[in-house]
């Protein structure tokens, strides 16, 4: 036990939960957005990260995009791929971007950037208080497996701006340290009076704390499934990972009550065949933690919104994002650089194609299976469409060229001499852009090695391929 409140345990709720598929007719705020709990402003604007769009959607009550914040083609606050938000009472925004150095990102009630912050907990699940201090656990989205001890705090409290904070509990430990950080990860919410809700992704469990740390209440609910012990099991040489998600999204709607939307499955039939694939929305008192309503939903209603009598209806994601304007593509950087022959070149040179810009280096592991992969690929192309032009960013130019001859590449190789970092903020190599004909990034790719997103990478780039051609748009 962490603390001194007991546990309550809710066998059954008060009422059952009736939840509309129908769009609301009036003032709505979204509970839910794809399945993570959704946080709002003082003027009751939500507010989603959009990695796809690099940016931050801002959403009326009607449930339509009303602004933007951050995006590709900003430079001085440029978000590559946000993972969590906090806006303030105020309309201030903090940002957690995993594709951002600066990590933690400042961005003004105007929208301008203002700077970055320095958080105390890396791929954060972040929220503000009404008094301007974030609340962050860890993220349920981005998973670590490196040991952490049972000193490590739970929950962050902190004043971004200032640097200051303070840890909120601290992590209850399973059998195996590798698996602590995973089973203390959760969403986090906050009231309006400051109370912060907590949840842990993997264990049955919902908590309150005050605005100055102190635990109020923590309780479980009855789940009609087991949730399994985290402990690692390797079974013909193959480890098994036994994860049950309990609880994905948190968010107080706007009749102020606390919601949960809980992943589950109704029980297997008797002939132990698989059961229905369902999930759970649970309304509960934020004052005390007593489940108020409870409702079964399809597994596939994970967008859901609230109206102020506490309504609550089923949204297509779909028809919210297509109120968004299309995303703003950045201009490649105007800069130089030398080919291998001394020749020296730049991205306006390749103007009307599309292209693949690889950034490598000769100490990158992933680049060895990469450069082969994109050579093998890039001589099925037509070359009167598309480019690739590969960089190495090592700073020992005889290294790079070593490393380049090891290999039969086709494409034009450059050398970035380890001085490209500054203009472009990748976070690690291989790196790899997608470019349209006029000279704007389609898409940054990180790393090397999944199929998804080497079919990713081959889609978008033969897309901006047929915009190239006579007819073909863009």
């Amino acid at each position: 036990e962490n603390g001194p409140v007991p546990r309550v345990v809710n066998e059954t709720p008060a009422e059952s939960l009736y939840v509309r598929d129908e769009t609301p007719e009036g003032p709505a705020r979204l509970l839910s957005f794809q399945g993570g709990g959704v946080p709002y402003d003082g003027d009751g604007n939500g507010y989603l990260p959009d990695g796809d769009g690099s940016r931050v959607l801002v959403i009326g009550e009607e449930l339509r995009v009303i602004r933007t914040v951050g995006g590709p083609s900003d430079e001085a606050g440029r978000v590559g791929m946000p993972l969590s938000v906090a806006p303030t009472s105020d309309g201030a925004v903090f940002v957690v971007d995993v594709e951002n150095p600066k990590g933690l990102l400042y961005f003004a009630p105007s929208g301008d950037f203002v700077g970055a912050a320095s958080p105390p907990v890396v791929n954060g699940s972040l929220r503000a208080g009404p008094d301007g201090v974030l609340w962050a656990a860890r993220s349920p989205y981005i998973l670590g497996f490196e040991p952490t001890g049972p000193t490590a705090p739970l929950l962050w409290r902190f004043d971004p701006l200032a640097g200051e904070g303070s840890e909120v509990a601290r992590i209850e430990p399973v059998g195996d340290a590798r698996w602590n950080r995973l089973a203390n990860a959760g969403a986090v919410a906050v009231g309006s009076d400051g109370t912060a809700f907590f949840t842990f992704l993997l264990r049955n469990e919902l908590r309150a704390y005050g605005p100055d740390g102190e635990l109020r209440w923590r309780v479980r609910r009855a789940l009609p499934f087991d949730v399994p012990d985290l402990v690692l099991r390797v079974v013909d040489e193959e480890p098994q990972i036994p994860l049950r998600p309990v609880t994905q999204a948190l968010a107080v709607g706007p009749d102020g009550l606390l919601y949960a939307l809980t992943a589950t499955e109704e029980p297997r039939p008797a002939d132990g065949g698989p059961g229905a694939s369902r999930r759970r929305l649970e309304v509960y008192d934020p004052a005390t933690g007593a489940l108020l309503r409870a409702s079964m939903i399809p597994d596939r209603w994970v967008t859901l919104a609230a109206d102020r009598e506490g309504r609550v209806h089923h949204v297509e994601a779909e028809a919210i994002l297509g109120t968004a304007p299309p995303v703003e593509r950045r201009a490649l950087p105007t800069v130089r650089f030398e080919s291998f022959a001394g020749e020296t070149a730049s991205f306006s040179d390749y103007r009307g194609k599309a292209l693949l810009v690889n950034f490598w280096a000769s100490w990158c592991v992933p680049c060895r299976e990469e450069l082969p992969r994109l050579a093998e690929y890039y001589r099925t192309l037509d070359h009167a469409r598309v480019e690739f032009l590969a960089i190495s960013e090592d700073e020992d130019v005889e290294a790079a060229r070593s490393f380049a001859e090891g290999f039969d590449l086709p494409f034009p190789l450059f050398l970035g001499r380890g001085e490209l970092h500054e203009q472009f903020h990748y976070i690690g190599l291989p790196y790899t852009l997608i470019v349209d004909y006029r000279g704007r990034v389609v898409e940054e790719i990180y790393g090397f090695g999944s199929e998804e997103t080497w079919n990713r990478l081959t889609s978008l780039l033969e897309g901006e391929m047929a915009r190239t051609a006579p007819g073909g748009g863009g």
